[in-house]
């Protein structure tokens, strides 16, 4: 069975439901999802999984420099230089994500391959687009 550890940081609870209906979605795929926040992920552990999505709520201006916060950033640093994974970005936001995930592509840099997959969401529920885009994404496509 393959293996997904989605790793999320959250301000109010909404990118952790994002991240536990993600979990909940692959799970239906058979993938043996694991959702852990920042705080409780082993970074070492992240090397063993074949699919590691990453999320974060969109800190920012409104509308401009939008920007992950500080924990993220300090866990993205640490994670290790690592090609195993697919690697997919997720986040949640009130208005706009702008530069979001630009800005978390920018600290994974040099850490991750590239990211394939973006999801957003201003609920933390899974929308309809989001759940193809999952389904892509664990199909290699």
């Amino acid at each position: 069975m393959k293996r997904a550890v989605i790793v999320y940081r959250s301000r109010t609870g909404t990118t952790r439901r994002l991240a536990e209906e993600i979990g909940a979605y692959l799970a239906t795929r058979d993938i043996d999802p694991q959702v852990v926040s920042v705080g409780g992920c082993d970074v070492q552990a992240l090397r063993d999984v074949d699919y590691l999505l990453l999320g974060c709520w969109t800190g920012g201006l409104m509308i401009v420099r939008q920007h992950p916060d500080q924990p993220w950033v300090d866990f993205a640093r640490a994670i290790p230089a690592t090609t195993g994974p697919r690697i997919g970005l997720f986040t949640t936001y009130k208005l706009a994500t702008g530069s979001m995930f630009a800005q978390m592509r920018r600290h994974l840099a040099g850490r991750l391959s590239a990211p394939v997959l973006e999801l957003k969401s201003r609920t933390g529920r899974l929308s309809e687009s989001n759940r193809r885009a999952l389904e892509r994404f664990i199909a290699g496509a």
